[in-house]
């Protein structure tokens, strides 16, 4: 199936302009619809969420991929219930651009994207059964552990073992509740293994070999 980039008018906090890049099968044609979220410094065009973006077009897949904007002074500066009102803006404006549509749906979230996709399913913004894939989760926020919990079922997590919210605890935790866990060894927050060109390049081949198992439904 072939699809084209379009443009899309989506505007979030204060009513601004949300970058992102927008990609949609002709009529009829697409399995679905997903949204990806970034981190804070990871974008959409980093390569955890460009390949992840790519797999779901090539699936078949209408994708919305939302860039950061939020590594910047009057985000980080910002008290913490402005920073949360304007991520959950942001995120919810991108999820009504894009989801729900006829088909499957899914959720692909990186670092504070995953706050982010916690807000959403707390809303009730995605729709029932979307598979929701988190990339180096904030797992030190127990809403997050929560949310992933209360979801195990359509969930895989991502995390390396050398990434600030890792913790075997908390992986015991979320693999007693049935989640499907990947734990990428010596890779950090940036989905990198540091001063290891061929072994960052390993670890993300292992990331979308299993995001795409995730998605097709294959046994992990």
């Amino acid at each position: 199936m072939t699809s084209e980039t379009v443009t899309a008018d989506v505007r979030g906090f204060q009513g601004e302009a949300l970058p992102c890049m927008v990609n949609r099968h002709p009529p009829g044609e697409a399995v679905g619809a997903a949204l990806l979220l970034p981190g804070l410094r990871y974008g959409a065009r980093q390569p955890g969420l460009l390949y992840p973006a790519l797999l779901l077009d090539e699936l078949g897949f209408d994708t919305l991929a939302l860039d950061t904007r939020w590594n910047v002074p009057a985000f980080m500066d910002a008290p913490p219930e402005e920073r949360l009102a304007w991520l959950r803006e942001d995120v919810l404006a991108a999820c009504h651009a894009i989801l729900p549509e006829p088909g499957g749906a899914c959720v692909v979230a990186k670092s504070i994207g995953t706050l982010g996709l916690t807000l959403l399913l707390h809303g009730g913004a995605v729709p029932p059964g979307a598979r929701l894939v988190w990339l180096t989760p904030l797992l030190e926020r127990p809403e997050v552990r929560a949310a992933i919990a209360a979801h195990a079922a359509t969930s895989l997590v991502v995390i390396g073992t050398q990434d600030g919210q890792y913790r075997p605890e908390w992986i015991t935790e979320l693999t007693g509740a049935g989640v499907r866990v990947l734990v990428l060894d010596g890779v950090n927050h940036g989905l990198q293994v540091e001063g290891n060109v061929v072994g960052t390049l390993g670890a993300l081949h292992a990331l979308m070999r299993e995001l795409r198992a995730f998605l097709t439904g294959q046994a992990g």
